[in-house]
């Protein structure tokens, strides 16, 4: 039998999940099918060979509720910066990670509002190494990273490792900012360790960031 990426229909299926509850009026076959390679760009392949629907039951059920949510917050990301980019020839565009021996893991988090829980578009979050922003693994990364409705409020890095800058493998300290015009500034720390894998089943989620407004009981813009 041919040889199959799991992952592949993975992403497809829940993709469809994802567009048959929000059902963005936007997004077209071509878009779709940049999200699914936007996605599968970023997730390690999961490949079979041989009764494939038997091993994608056992495969599926084992699959790791982190690297669920990795998938479908990419797929968030995907219909937000292709749909946003509008650009084909930018949109084919391969995304590759450069070799390299030692990875940073992965960030995921969510930012809320305090009193409503609800999503506040347009927060600047900057994962910060010293002084600076930190260097991501490639450009398409973006830091600092807005939120938007669109990807729910979370955020999403991947910084670079850097023998030179870093000089360690274990606890090197970052620090996440997070600034919004109608929100008190909030800012956490977060210690990294360096793995030699470059996948999903390497990542640090932040627990839920909640920034309270400065003027309490005003109506939010986003809100009305």
């Amino acid at each position: 039998m041919p040889v199959n990426n799991l992952m592949k229909d993975i992403v497809i299926n829940t993709l469809d999940e994802v567009l048959k509850k929000e059902a963005p009026a936007d997004v077209s076959s071509a878009s779709r099918d940049d999200i699914i390679a936007y996605v599968l760009n970023r997730v390690p392949p999961k490949y079979v060979t041989s009764e494939r629907g038997f091993l994608y039951g056992i495969l599926d059920a084992r699959y790791k509720v982190q690297e669920r949510i990795d998938v479908l917050f990419l797929i968030y990301e995907a219909i937000y910066k292709i749909l946003k980019r509008r650009d084909p020839a930018s949109a084919a565009r391969a995304i590759t990670v450069p070799e390299s021996t030692a990875y940073l893991p992965h960030l995921v988090g969510q930012v809320l509002e305090e009193s409503t829980l609800s999503v506040i578009p347009d927060v600047e979050v900057t994962l910060m190494f010293g002084t600076a922003p930190a260097a991501m693994i490639d450009s398409d990364w973006e830091n600092p990273y807005r939120t938007s409705q669109a990807t729910k409020g979370h955020f999403h890095f991947w910084p670079k490792y850097s023998d030179s800058a870093m000089k360690t493998t274990s606890g090197i300290p970052f620090k996440l900012t997070f600034r919004h015009p109608h929100c008190i500034d909030q800012a956490i720390d977060v210690s990294l360790d360096v793995s030699g894998r470059s996948d999903f089943g390497v990542s640090r989620f932040i627990p839920i960031v909640l920034m309270k407004a400065k003027e309490e009981g005003k109506d939010f813009p986003w809100s009305q």
